[in-house]
């Protein structure tokens, strides 16, 4: 499986979090010691407090911090909430998308079951885990 690099981006700026979960980062510094451009840092910040993973302040002195402890979310909640528009294959797809096999396809059933157990998997592992706090 394949993750959005807004995905990838967001993973590794709450495991950065993580790590010093008492410090506030600014998106320049997160952008820098994860590798990744500044406004696409800025971006991801944003649907995370959206979401409420992050916290931010601004102005002088303000930044970014994890809103919840490390050891309450998990790898599955943020892959769902930035993977959420992305359909597997096209008849995962809200609209039920445009495969004229759907009605005797079981490939469906097989990618469903297969992606909940991915996910299942992505629950079980916390940002404590990943960031070697826990």
């Amino acid at each position: 499986m394949r993750l959005l690099a807004a995905t990838d981006f967001a993973l590794r700026t709450l495991v950065r979090l993580a790590a010093s979960p008492s410090r506030l980062a600014s998106t320049d510094v997160l952008a820098r010691e994860i590798g990744v451009p500044r406004n696409h840092v800025h971006k991801v910040v944003q649907s995370l407090s959206e979401a409420g993973f992050v916290a931010t302040t601004r102005g002088n002195g303000g930044g970014v911090r994890l809103a919840r402890p490390a050891e309450s979310v998990t790898l599955g909640e943020v892959v769902r909430w930035f993977e959420r528009d992305q359909a597997m294959v096209e008849c995962f797809r809200a609209d039920g998308g445009a495969c004229p096999l759907d009605v005797r396809c079981r490939l469906k059933k097989a990618l469903g079951s297969a992606g909940e157990r991915y996910f299942e998997e992505l629950d079980r592992t916390t940002l404590a885990e990943c960031a070697g706090i826990a």
